[in-house]
Order: C-alpha cells, then structure tokens, then sequence
C-alpha cells in the first residue's frame, strides 16, 4: 500500500499523441518546479464525458484503449450492469450487461479515462483555493519528507510505511472508521483484490507496493450503501474517479473524508508477475504469493509456490526493460504523476541522501484536510522535515520523463496513428523533438521487450 512510482492501467493498445493546443512545455524537472502553474491545454473543461468517446456506455472507452481500469463505472452504476473482468494479459475489463443496463450515461460521466481538466479554474481545485501550484508538482498547502515514527510499520513498508501511518493514525484518532484499501488476492496470486480495511491489522495486512492492475474504486458501491467516514489510498487513476464521482453522488462527497495519492509513473499487468516468475524458474500456476515491495527500502520482489519454493528478487533490479513490455499503454498517456487532486500524495523519495535509510516518502498536503491530518499525526504516528518545491521533484526525475516527455510523445504517436488519445487541459502539451524522440524510442521498447517476453515466457 505504499507509494511509489507506478501508476493506473488499461489494457493493450497502440500509440500516439496531440499538441493539446498549450503554452510552454516544461523541458526538465527544474523548470516546472519553478512554474507558477500550468499552460492551457486542449478543449475547455474535461469532466470525462466531454472528451468520451462515441457511445453510450463506458464499453467505448474500453474499446477506444482509455480505460484506467480503476472500477468507478461498475460502483456507480445504479442497475449493476458493470463488472469488472479479469484477464492475465488484459487486466481489467469493465463489461457491460445489455439486459442490464439503461445507457443512463453515469459511467461516462465519472470516467477518468478520456481525460481529466487540469487549468488553474478546474472544478477539483475549489479544494486548493490559495494554494500555490505548479506544472508536475500540482497544488500544495505543505511540502515535507517523512517516515512511520513506529520503526517496525516503517521498516515493513515500501518506503517508510508513511502510507500506512496515515490510515492507522486517521483510524486511532476516530477520523475515518475504514479505508478502502488493496491487496494481493488470496486466490490469485497474480490479481489484486480490493478490501475495507476497518482495523490497524488490516491496514497492515494491505501495505507495500503493488504493480498490478487495481479496481478499488468498485468499492464506492459499498461506501454509497454503508454509511460512515472512510478514507480512499490510491493511484491518480483512482484518485480522479473518486473526485468525479463525488462530483456525481453528494454521500460519497460526505462519506470519503479523506483521498490518499501514491505517486504513479506506470504500474504493470498481471503478465508482469508470471513472466517474472518464469524468469525466476517458477510456474505462475503454483503461485500462492506476490508481493513487490517491502520490507526494508527499497525493498524485494517475494515468489512463493504453493509447495513451499521461493524467489527473492531485489527492486528496483527485476523491474528491468523487459518487465515495461508489461506497462499498460493508458498508463503511458497520463500525465498525472503525483495524485494532483489528493488530500495528500506520498512516494519514495528518490534522492541519494535517503541512501541507506529504511525508507523515506514525499508527502504533499493538498488541501486542508491533508494538512490537518498530517499535523495530528505528527510527531506521534509520521517523523517529517519540511522540504521545497525543487527537493520535490528532483526527487522524481524518472517520473517526470515518464509523464511529461514520454507522455507527450506517446501522445504524438497515437494521434498520428488516428487512435484516441485523453485530453488533458492544462498539462504543457506543445511537443518537442525530445518528446517524439523519447516517444518513439517507448514504444520500441515497449513492443520490442514484449514480444521477448511473449516468446520466452510464454
């Protein structure tokens, strides 16, 4: 459940991108910490149905290739005419039923998928009024690194347990009654499995980080039906499909008190982890366990058959090129890296004076709840150091070349291929030789590594 640097998912497509219709694109990390906010981007504003594909139903998104995968359709939807099927290649599939379904259009509505407004006048920012903001970074209130105070929940976390410290700390003050939570799927080695997690132990049952495909807002259904306060941890996929989906239904603007962002440059399909089992020497048939992270920082890639074998494979080494053959194509187009619309974002902080620590997050406090939350809990349940701007994204230099320069290029590509692309308003989107460049040479890589993959580890 800890931060990192792995984001949304969709299943597989193509590519290619768009100039989006923006003012300057920021080159390097250093130039958008010093931006005082984002360009303009494309159509005015983008809910998710102004740039929805033709359609009725969220099964066009699906098919366009802009599916996230994050489940808000089927929790929304009011006939429970969607489910979310699971595919080892594929991921996630969000399927409609047609005797079910009334084409009411609510799954469009709070689709993430076809984009999301990112202008300094966007809905979502009524929650960062005054707050300073800027290209990448997102709007802050507070900037800190930080670490679990309690040494064990930071030393069995993926980066310092912060995540973890959160959700305990937010339930042990009576702030939220549970949070909607993900882990690895007790039946399926290879599947997450979304859960509310309603004690400190099972919190802690669902903490390190998972590379894999995740549909945890189908939990929305249950937050709609059982009252309380709960909190949502996520990626930015699921962070922006809760935002839309409170915009949608006034309980969960009530009900989801506080939104957790997990820092998110691409995360994998379920095929990552059996392939990197075959690599291994195991079958992803006799696998009773994954587990990508943790403990210790940065931490290890545990295997475990059901017969007893195991395989321990340090990170970030496994995760090489051929694993990104595994990265969803959607994940390639969004460019939100940081959680933008969270009460909080955590992530590894990835700079060299954390060498050799057990582990120690970014936190940015978005809003004023966020910021709240983080001085009850601190100095008691999180250790923080205030931190600026540029330590900020410095420490996620791999991040921005993933969701700006490969994001624009990617873009680029799928366009001129004539495929759907996002739209994201706001987000620098003028394409320079560097971003085709870096594009380019991603979806080499991307094809190349996977079609290794296939053969190999088939």
């Amino acid at each position: 459940m800890e931060a990192d640097h792995e984001g949304g998912a969709t299943a597989e497509r193509d590519d290619t991108e768009d100039e989006g219709t923006t003012a300057d694109a920021a080159a390097t990390p250093d130039a958008a910490a010093s931006a005082g906010g984002s360009s303009a981007g494309s159509a005015a504003s983008v809910g998710a149905l102004d740039a929805a594909p033709s359609g009725a139903t969220i099964a066009g998104v699906y098919s366009s290739g802009l599916c996230m995968q994050c489940g808000t359709c089927a929790a929304l939807c009011n006939q429970g005419a969607i489910t979310m099927r699971w595919d080892v290649r594929e991921g996630l599939e969000p399927v409609v039923s047609p005797a079910a379904c009334n084409e009411c259009g609510t799954c469009l509505e709070v689709c993430p998928g076809p984009g999301l407004d990112f202008t300094d006048d966007a809905w979502w920012r009524e929650r960062n009024e005054g707050a300073p903001s800027a290209d990448f970074l997102g709007p802050w209130r507070r900037l800190a690194f930080g670490w679990a105070a309690d040494a064990d929940v930071r030393y069995q976390g993926a980066s310092g347990g912060v995540a973890t410290a959160i959700m305990q700390g937010a339930l042990a003050a009576g702030r939220i009654d549970a949070a909607l939570v993900c882990r690895m799927d007790p039946e399926n080695a290879l599947a997450t499995e979304p859960v509310i997690a309603r004690t400190a132990e099972e919190i802690s049952a669902c903490r390190g980080s998972k590379y894999n495909v995740a549909a945890t807002n189908v939990l929305l259904r249950r937050v709609i039906e059982e009252p309380g306060r709960y909190a949502l941890i996520g990626l930015p996929c699921h962070i922006q499909g809760l935002r839309l989906a409170q915009r949608h239904h006034p309980l969960l603007r009530k009900r989801i008190v506080l939104a957790i962002g997990l820092f998110c440059g691409w995360t994998g399909l379920p095929q990552l982890a059996a392939v990197a089992a075959r690599r291994a020497g195991l079958s992803p048939r006799e696998l009773a366990s994954v587990s990508y992270r943790g403990p210790d920082w940065p931490g290890v890639m545990r295997l475990e058959t059901h017969s007893g074998d195991s395989r321990v494979l340090p990170y970030p080494d496994y995760y090489d090129d051929l694993m990104f053959g595994y990265v969803p194509t959607r994940c390639r187009l969004c460019p939100d890296a940081l959680a933008d619309l969270a009460d909080i974002s955590v992530g590894d902080a990835w700079l060299d004076r954390f060498d050799g620590t057990p582990g120690v997050s970014d936190l940015i406090a978005r809003t004023e709840a966020g910021v709240a939350m983080l001085e009850e809990l601190s100095p008691d349940a999180l250790v923080l150091e205030e931190a600026r701007p540029g330590d900020m994204v410095a420490s996620q230099k791999e991040a921005y070349v993933q969701k700006r320069l490969i994001y624009r290029g990617r873009r680029w590509l799928r366009q001129l291929a004539g495929r759907a692309v996002p739209q994201y308003p706001g987000v620098p989107g003028v394409v320079t030789t560097a971003d085709r460049l870096h594009g380019a040479r991603d979806l080499a890589r991307q094809v190349f590594y996977k079609t290794i993959g296939d053969l190999r580890y088939p």
